[in-house]
């Protein structure tokens, strides 16, 4: 750690280079306050202690000055005339502490070690937040990523309410904790709820809690999911899969920013971001009646589509890359390769689950493997078999592009379907997707077991 002290008194600057220099710290010191800012934008100081009477400026107005440009740097502020008011003053401008004169030596050395376990624990924050960083971020180099990427760090900074749309898979809740993470509010909790994932008489209770008492088994008060996210960001997903009624109590929540917890009466307020996700076309839901209109305008202020993978693949080459590494890894194995065949299979297939397909399929393949090369014959049997290939499709002019896709999918289905014996749990685990979105597709599609 590095220390620099400025002060017109040389005996006082040498006194404390000594005995820092003595405990194993570097340290320097200039005499006025225009040498030592010099000092510190030459080179890089950790600590600095700042003589409040210079004969070239008033310490305080360098303790402001020094923060402005350079805000990281510990500033500890030293006189011989202190008193409450400038120790106040030099506190509240953001010194980390005021010593008066005559100094005790011992006590530089406990703030010099204090300061020293403050910048190693800040570092070490630095770098689980640069970990999750490179955890949740974008993966690809397509034109549709770049343009994701540079969406997101545009709006993440701001207070905007997002909504993140796209399929199963893609990475809805990877992109929401990335603009999470590159907000002002990073600091904040992120509270998310998963809104088809708890049941209809549950959810009210999940997002604003209740009182103790307020019903059958509530035993204790239990804060609700809003009120944690006070100053942070409130994550509902699959907000399409909720409840009419939950919708109208969640708009007024999200109008007026305050709530009661059920059971109780005390008017509780909330400050939180909202990111909302989900996998359905609200648009489509508005007019089907099964979403409110005005609940979809104060939700959609920052809208966000995350593509298929199908519609990026020139991304799939990094992701295979990048899930290997990240599998391996996990499992203690050494650095397995993928031959060029296996690479345009994965590039040309259509991966109904998108990411989260390939990457459970990569890591797979990885756990099962005792090769130190995967081919073809590596992938799963329902990969190279029992899929459909492109070419059992002529291309013809009649129909669109989605009656297709969804022509396509819809015998994907069914083909899992079979081969699972119509057990929707494992035909749901076959495709990689969630039970409770398979079921809505059979329905959508109007399967029978007898197709």
């Amino acid at each position: 750690m590095k220390v620099l002290v400025i002060d017109d008194e040389k005996n006082i600057c040498l006194a404390i280079q000594g005995i820092l220099e003595d405990e194993g710290y570097s340290c320097d010191y200039r005499l006025n306050f225009e040498d030592g800012f010099r000092a510190l934008k030459d080179a890089s100081y950790d600590v600095v202690f700042l003589d409040i009477w210079l004969p070239d400026k008033d310490g305080t107005q360098g303790l402001k000055e020094i923060k402005r440009y350079m805000p990281e740097v510990e500033v500890v502020m030293i006189s011989g005339h202190g008193s409450i008011e400038n120790a106040v003053d030099s506190i509240r401008w953001g010194a980390y502490d005021f010593l008066e004169k005559p100094l005790s030596l011992e006590r530089i050395l406990v703030i010099v070690r204090h300061l020293q376990d403050k910048l190693r624990l800040m570092h070490d924050l630095r770098e689980s937040k640069f970990n999750l960083l490179k955890k949740y971020d974008l993966i690809g180099t397509s034109d549709v990523m770049m343009a994701l990427r540079k969406k997101i760090e545009k709006i993440s900074p701001t207070n905007a309410w997002v909504l993140v749309t796209g399929e199963n898979g893609t990475g809805k809740e990877h992109v929401a904790r990335l603009i999470y993470m590159l907000s002002k509010r990073a600091d904040k909790p992120f509270v998310e709820i998963n809104c088809s994932a708890v049941p209809s008489e549950l959810i009210e209770t999940e997002l604003f809690g209740h009182e103790k008492g307020s019903f059958s088994g509530a035993v204790a008060r239990k804060q609700g999911r809003v009120e944690l996210a006070d100053g942070g960001t409130l994550f509902l997903d699959e907000i399409g899969d909720m409840e009419p009624q939950m919708q109208a109590k969640l708009l007024r929540v999200l109008e007026t920013g305050t709530f009661t917890r059920i059971g109780g009466t005390e008017l509780i307020s909330s400050d939180f971001r909202l990111i909302s996700a989900t996998n359905k076309n609200l648009e489509t839901e508005v007019l089907a009646n099964n979403f409110r209109e005005d609940l979809y305008y104060r939700i959609n202020v920052i809208p966000i589509e995350v593509p298929p993978l199908r519609e990026r693949r020139a991304d799939i080459p990094h992701l295979v890359t990048h899930f290997m590494e990240v599998a391996c890894a996990a499992n203690g194995l050494q650095n397995i390769q993928i031959t060029s065949q296996l690479m345009e299979m994965f590039t040309n297939f259509d991966w109904p689950g998108n990411v989260r397909q390939l990457k459970n399929v990569v890591e797979r393949m990885i756990v099962l493997t005792d090769k130190t090369t995967l081919d073809v014959a590596d992938a799963p049997e329902y990969f190279s078999k029992g899929g459909l290939a492109l070419d059992e499709y002529s291309v013809s002019a009649d129909g669109s592009l989605k009656d297709a896709r969804d022509e396509f999918e819809k015998q994907y289905i069914i083909k899992a379907l079979k081969a699972t014996n119509w057990n929707v749990t494992k035909a749901s685990a076959l495709l990689d997707i969630e039970r409770t979105y398979l079921h809505r597709k059979i329905k959508a599609y109007r399967l029978a077991k007898d197709e």
